[in-house]
């Protein structure tokens, strides 16, 4: 089938494809929508694995407009938008949109029809540009619309207008849109106070627990869990082939099994919910290779319902569990039945490290191949990093500038540091070939529509609540109560929190992880080197914006505690005290755009960071940094796990004194607690020695500070 090059007006028959089936994506055509369908799937068009499966309803709009908005719709789908338009209107126009634009155009202009309809409008060609100011007003003040949500109501809207003009009935036609002579700006909402950054981070008390738990399952529990699979698909397997006529006798392995039973006094497999009691088929046909049929026939049997009812067991694997938490294996034997759901854990494990430590966009992850991750080439004793060759999609445009729904592979790989490749290993062990995240291998029992694709985001979103209930469930079973995962006060942690997550960190954190800058500090160092190059599609954006705001808010409490007459001491004291008069002037202490964060940065004077293990600031000078042995290497920012006492950088406030006393006061308890050995307790009080020596030198050369910030 062939659509014609130019409509004429005419709404196709009923029963007409809504797109020709040729475009649909191979193995899809036979979900190609009918135009008088009641609902339009649109994902037999697009190649992105992890695309949400989006019906448009036509319930959504009024009675009134439903055919003309259907046959709207349907012009979108089909037809470009004239280049002349495409070419006036600039980079928020495109002759195409993707599957996912298309659906929320389409959402879109159904709130515009009920608007219309409740004011009493009932035809498009009646509508005038000061009932679509009002329109804009209702989106601002009624709906209580973010800016952006608001513009893309307003582009749709001019999408409609320039729609009409040429393809359109006379009846259906929309005037021109003010805000397409007059500029958006004065039909948006005001810009938010947070500029291009909205989504929150999540909170540290809740990561550090988060992706503890999930390492511990990637690189320590997941050989028990990969068994444990292995023993259940084989067992499924055998199921299986089971299946069909079976001959006379084949019940007798089974009824062997049981009298073994019966005769030890060992209980019999069961399926025990509440208080019902059921025969799990599966496992004991795969377990004796009777049918499960006929397994079910055998345990009718009265003389082994009797004994089913009066011993009940658990359907374990003999697989064993070789991973210890806390001294102590941490599972107990697994339950044929509950191996999917803590293999599911496993799985949301790997999405929470690859999507927390590489910082890939969420559907990036999702679109990751077997083989994505390969060994590097070269001599061992070289300096040799795994790269994750991942396709992205948020930029992805062909020559025309319109969206490509397979995406793009990234010019630049993402580094991977080797908990990522861990990761990456264990779901290459699930699949073996196609996406690490393909539902027919994590969910195989999706509808077929699904079939070559991942994981939707919203099951990957549900499954880390899921993950993080189990995990507190357990640690409770466990008396490890200490280690659950606290809840997020932004509430739920969905999927795509822990890219901004990551550069908050790394931002904010000395080693650049929260919980795990000991253990894993290096991290810091490769993602920053990887996303320094990587400014276009990457994450640079994010690393600017938090470093910038951080920054911004350390210079804007130490001004304000310069006015309140707090002490300032070190080589970098003066440097200290003109950078926060500096900010306060320029930035007043907040950082709303990625423009402000990159001149911010790029002032030498300003580039200042704290360092709260070491209690001190570091006025970052290059040319005097010891934390850089090299200082001719191109390094733009401090090492602040290596700072060194006798550092020109460094600068303490009060409260730094404060908090070293308090530290050493620690450290004196501990020493003298009599629970810690006493080479051990002697380090302490050296240490506690030290940090009480560098408070009483900040009290010997605190300037003034105020009478500073005066000069």
């Amino acid at each position: 089938m062939t659509l014609a090059l130019g409509p004429r007006f005419a709404a196709p028959a009923a029963d007409a494809f809504v797109f020709d089936p040729d475009r649909a994506v191979e193995g899809r055509r036979d979900f190609v929508p009918r135009y008088g369908d009641d609902g339009w799937s649109l994902l037999a068009l697009t190649q992105n694995p992890s695309q949400t499966d989006d019906v448009i309803r036509w319930r959504w709009f009024p009675e009134v407009f439903r055919e003309p908005f259907r046959y709207a719709s349907w012009t979108l789908i089909n037809y470009p938008m004239p280049d002349r338009d495409v070419a006036l209107r600039g980079a928020a126009m495109r002759s195409k949109l993707s599957v996912g634009r298309i659906t929320r155009t389409v959402s879109d202009w159904s709130m515009f029809a009920q608007w219309l309809d409740e004011r009493g409008i009932k035809q498009l060609s009646l509508v005038t540009a000061g009932d679509l100011s009002d329109y804009s007003h209702h989106l601002d003040k009624v709906r209580g619309l973010a800016r952006n949500t608001a513009t893309s109501h307003l582009i749709a809207l001019s999408r409609l207008h320039y729609y009409g003009r040429l393809y359109l009935p006379g009846t259906d036609r929309l005037v021109t849109p003010p805000w397409v002579t007059e500029g958006m700006d004065d039909y948006l909402p005001a810009a938010s106070p947070l500029g291009e950054n909205v989504t929150e981070p999540i909170a540290p008390a809740t990561m550090g627990p988060l992706l503890v738990w999930a390492l511990r399952f990637v690189e320590e529990y997941a050989d028990d869990i990969l068994a444990a699979f292995g023993e259940h698909r084989r067992l499924v397997e055998i199921a299986e082939g089971l299946k069909g006529p079976f001959k006379k006798g084949s019940g007798r392995r089974l009824v062997t099994y049981l009298e073994q039973l019966e005769a030890a006094g060992r209980p019999v497999p069961a399926l025990v919910r509440d208080t019902k009691i059921s025969t799990p088929g599966v496992f004991l046909a795969g377990l004796t290779g009777t049918p499960a049929v006929r397994v079910h026939q055998v345990m009718n049997y009265p003389r082994w319902k009797a004994y089913k009812v009066q011993n009940p067991g658990r359907c374990l694997l003999d697989t064993p569990v070789t991973a210890k938490l806390g001294g102590k294996p941490w599972h107990g034997p697994f339950d044929f039945h509950d191996v999917p759901g803590v293999l599911k854990h496993l799985v949301t494990a790997c999405f929470i490290v690859l999507g927390y430590l590489t910082g890939m966009r969420t559907g990036e992850i999702l679109a990751l191949e077997n083989g994505c991750c390969p060994d590097p080439q070269g001599p061992p004793e070289a300096a040799r990093r795994h790269l994750i060759y991942a396709r992205q999609f948020k930029v992805a445009r062909d020559d025309d500038g319109n969206h490509q729904s397979a995406g793009v592979v990234r010019e630049a790989p993402w580094v991977a540091v080797p908990q990522v490749v861990t990761a990456v290993r264990v779901l290459e062990q699930l699949g073996r070939h196609g996406l690490l995240f393909a539902i027919e291998v994590h969910e195989p029992l999706q509808p077929e529509r699904r079939s070559g694709r991942s994981l939707a985001i919203a099951t990957m979103s549900n499954r880390i609540e899921s993950f993080i209930e189990w995990v507190n469930t357990h640690a409770l079973d466990r008396g490890r109560q200490a280690e659950a995962i606290p809840g997020d006060p932004h509430g739920r942690v969905g999927t795509g929190r822990f890219r901004r997550t990551l550069a908050w960190h790394i931002a904010r954190r000395p080693g650049g992880l929260v919980a795990l800058a000991v253990q894993y500090g290096h991290m810091r160092t490769l993602i920053s080197e990887g996303y320094g190059s990587r400014s276009r599609g990457g994450i640079h954006d994010l690393l600017d914006f938090e470093t910038a705001r951080n920054v911004a808010e350390h210079l804007s409490e130490v001004h304000e505690a310069i006015q309140d007459g707090e002490g300032i001491s070190g080589p970098a004291a003066r440097r200290l005290i003109n950078a926060a008069a500096q900010e306060h002037h320029r930035f007043g202490g907040l950082i709303t755009s990625v423009r402000q964060a990159r001149d911010l940065l790029a002032d030498p004077t300003l580039n200042v960071f704290e360092n709260k293990e070491a209690f001190l600031f570091c006025n970052y000078d290059r040319a005097k940094a010891l934390c850089h042995p090299g200082r001719n290497a191109k390094s733009e920012a401090p090492s602040l796990d290596r700072c060194k006492v006798n550092c020109a950088n460094i600068a303490r406030t009060d409260a730094h004194a404060h908090q070293l006393r308090e530290a050493a006061d620690d450290l004196g308890r501990q020493a003298v607690s009599g629970l810690v050995p006493e080479p051990l307790a002697d380090r302490l009080r050296e240490r506690a020695q030290v940090l009480n020596e560098l408070a009483d030198q900040h009290d010997h050369d605190r300037v003034l500070a105020a009478a500073e910030a005066d000069l």
